[in-house]
């Protein structure tokens, strides 16, 4: 049996948080994997004999988020105690997805929120290994995608609960409570996977005019083909949890691959032909689009725009003369590249150095160099045999990469200088309480007494356990925070011996 579709879910050590003050939103990628679970299904949803769920233990260079342990119920004591290490997890995903992508021609991985979340977290956990991190782009999919488009296209067709702003939920587990879909154990990697694939073939059978469609953009070829195609398509957005469709037409393809400029046509692209470089840059706010083609962006046929505000009342003439104007306008295009370039450099000009780490770009994975080194480090049987190949990387984001990392994994394996160095680091990282883009532990700290505090008063029947969680977790912080302190530190156990050392 031939898998088409490869779903996977993550449960992680948070849910990230901004990397700076001026970030607009949260990004997930500092967070560990410490669960996934994947199943392979053919074209018809039926699961082949391919799966996988497999938990690990955390890394002690990461700092979980209390609410992560509260939502998956798994205290950190069992978390330590797992039957492998992170290294051990993320390299059995890696051989696993590449012998998947062998074996099955094209397969799609897919699964709720990946693109935001999932894939995001995979990418740098296998970048946080030297491991080559973009194993799952070209072809993926999002069922929170699938779910929203659905809905869009036929409110009626799935059932929703509302958020306090009177917008449709998508939350997987509700989803699947509302609409009859099988739920085993909520925010448990396995279960989700299997309630994510009953919500894909949900949608499948509920629109299958439409599925072709919604299917079609899970390829980034396919969606780059859509967009340069059509003068003026639909393109379903979601801001603050209201759905919509927005009439776009592409003006041009961006600085990165298969990410276009477009041009809302509810608006009147005259005045942006008009404008010179300084007016254009404040003409086009919210005007503009990026569609992003390897994100599953939902791209359905213009003419569905009469369906939807503002578009129902305007002229289709109107919107169709709009299109022919804007569709590679080579003037907009030029403007656009102005100040993409303008907003680099502004970018560059604004980024603080004391935040930069080297494990904050994992597209730094191909300027490494000496593969054929990276390749022998994960070849090495042993941790000594590997620290020996570490060595001789010469670029030194590398080099740090994989200290911390045999830190993490087989501290005694270091030099004196080099588990002196990585000790310390971690100290400033971890212990001394300044803005990160990662959780440190005081922040953690703070976070269990939030924690706690919403507990208070309260009456349920996960309460008690709740609170066992919470408490093991601060006696785990406090020893992480006095152990980088100390510094004569000498390598910790790990498993069942480091649990004993930390409460017993």
């Amino acid at each position: 049996m031939t898998g088409k579709y490869i779903f996977y879910d993550l449960e992680t050590t948070g849910k990230g948080k901004k990397e700076s003050t001026n970030s607009f939103g949260t990004t997930p990628k500092w967070e560990q994997i410490l669960q996934i679970a994947a199943i392979v299904v053919d074209e018809n949803f039926q699961p082949t004999n391919q799966n996988m769920n497999e938990f690990c233990r955390p890394r002690l260079s990461v700092i979980s988020q209390p609410g992560a342990l509260l939502t998956t119920q798994k205290g950190i004591k069992e978390a330590l105690q797992a039957k492998y290490s992170s290294y051990q997890l993320i390299t059995m995903i890696n051989k696993k997805f590449e012998e998947w992508k062998k074996e099955n021609p094209n397969p799609i991985f897919i699964g709720h929120n990946i693109v935001e979340f999932d894939e995001s977290v995979l990418e740098y956990n296998l970048f946080n290994n030297l491991y080559f991190p973009y194993i799952t782009r070209t072809n993926r999919g999002d069922t929170l995608n699938l779910a929203r488009a659905l809905y869009a296209l036929n409110p009626s067709s799935i059932k929703t609960s509302m958020t306090a702003r009177g917008n449709p939920s998508f939350k997987l587990d509700t989803l699947a409570a509302l609409n009859n879909l099988p739920v085993e154990f909520a925010h448990d990697a396995f279960s989700d996977v299997k309630t994510s694939i009953a919500l894909t073939k949900f949608v499948h059978d509920m629109d299958q005019e439409s599925w072709s469609q919604l299917e079609m953009t899970m390829n980034k070829e396919k969606a780059i083909e859509y967009v340069n195609n059509n003068k003026g398509f639909c393109y379903l957005t979601s801001f603050g949890g209201r759905i919509k469709l927005q009439a776009l037409s592409m003006v041009c393809e961006s600085q990165y691959s298969g990410w276009f400029h477009t041009i809302d046509l509810a608006h009147d692209p005259e005045p942006l032909l008009e404008a010179n470089i300084e007016e254009f840059k404040k003409l086009i706010k919210r005007k503009n689009r990026y569609v992003i083609c390897n994100q599953h962006p939902i791209l359905l046929s213009g003419k569905l725009a009469k369906n939807f505000e503002p578009y129902s009342e305007m002229n289709t003439e109107v919107l169709n003369q709009r299109a022919k104007i804007v569709y590679k306008n080579k003037s907009l295009a030029d403007k656009f590249k102005h100040m993409e370039l303008d907003r680099q450099l502004e970018k560059e000009e604004q980024t603080s150095q004391d935040n930069i780490f080297p494990e904050s770009k994992a597209n730094m994975f191909t300027n490494f160099g000496q593969s054929d080194v990276i390749a022998n480090f994960h070849e090495k049987k042993t941790w000594k045999e590997k620290y020996e190949t570490a060595l001789s990387l010469k670029d030194p984001r590398a080099s740090f990469i994989l200290k911390r990392l045999i830190f993490d994994e087989s501290p005694e394996t270091l030099s004196d200088n080099d588990f002196r160095f990585m000790h310390r680091e971690l100290h400033d990282r971890l212990v001394i309480n300044q803005e990160r883009p990662f959780t440190n532990i005081p922040e953690a700290m703070m976070q269990v007494d939030t924690e706690f505090s919403k507990l208070e008063g309260t009456e349920n029947d996960q309460k008690e356990h709740k609170i066992k969680i919470l408490n093991e977790y601060n006696t785990y912080l406090t020893f992480l925070e006095n152990y980088f302190t100390n510094k004569n530190a000498t390598p910790l156990k790990k498993g069942k011996e480091l649990v004993k050392q930390i409460f017993e």
